[in-house]
């Protein structure tokens, strides 16, 4: 049971368990009353709480049933891949080999067809990724960016190849975004990605995007060859504990 925390805390916490991609869309959280037994909080809080998660689209709350994971994205029917690729057991090396394949020609079409909309909401992206204090909220929003830039190639099909692969590039982006070699070297890529489709410029945006990805292979050590599930749960436990420990402190 973890006590003295507050409604942000829990929900950074419930937050990182959802997004870690181990629940699938439709599984039933645990109950009000088992929530805050488990928190040490009352069960107003964790309604509190549950309200929040269901505004930032992780959740479903259904009168008088509770609380289910959401689907991450606009479509429900890619979490049977999401499935599929779990069964095969990829490994970082696997998931940045077919982002390369995928997300360099993703950024070269959304340099010749993106729109002010577009363009507007990968900058908000970055803005919250710079401005994210957790490692769980930057890579959130760095995750919202390369789903900007999959939308902007106004390819349905390349938009939802990375849907499907979406919650293994969240892990993935723990992973890197809890390094700080990585994080530094990594993130500047971004605002390269981005000022290449707002200059139109394919050839650029397609480099930039293969230099960004190529990091996590030269920099990974020997994480690379790892089950992703069995990395991505560590560095989750290890977060976990982290926050622990803060609390703790204080």
């Amino acid at each position: 049971m973890d006590r003295g925390l507050g409604k942000d805390d829990i929900a950074a916490r419930l937050e990182l368990e959802l997004l870690s991609g181990h629940l699938p869309a439709g599984s039933k959280l645990q109950s009000e009353r088992q929530l805050a037994e488990r928190f040490g909080v009352s069960r107003p809080m964790v309604r509190e709480v549950l309200r929040t998660l269901e505004e930032r689209g992780l959740i479903e709350v259904r009168a008088g049933r509770g609380a289910y994971v959401r689907a991450a994205g606009p479509a429900v029917s890619v979490r049977p891949f999401d499935t599929a690729y779990r069964q095969r057991k990829p490994t970082p090396r696997h998931l940045v080999q077919a982002r390369m394949m995928l997300e360099r020609e993703t950024a070269r079409l959304a340099a010749e067809h993106a729109t002010e909309a577009d363009l507007a909401a990968m900058r908000a992206a970055l803005d919250r990724c710079d401005q994210a204090r957790d490692v769980v909220s930057k890579a959130r929003a760095d995750l919202d960016f390369h789903a900007a830039v999959a939308r902007a190639s106004r390819n349905p099909v390349i938009e939802t190849m990375f849907d499907s692969i979406s919650p293994l590039v969240f892990e993935l982006m723990l992973r890197s975004l809890s390094d700080p070699a990585i994080s530094r070297e990594g993130l500047p890529y971004h605002d390269l990605v981005l000022r290449a489709i707002e200059d139109g410029d394919p050839t650029a945006a397609r480099a930039a995007m293969e230099r960004h990805l190529d990091l996590a292979l030269t920099l990974f050590g020997n994480d690379l060859d790892q089950s992703l599930d069995l990395l991505a749960q560590r560095r989750i436990e290890q977060l976990l504990a982290l926050t622990d420990s803060v609390e703790l402190k204080q």
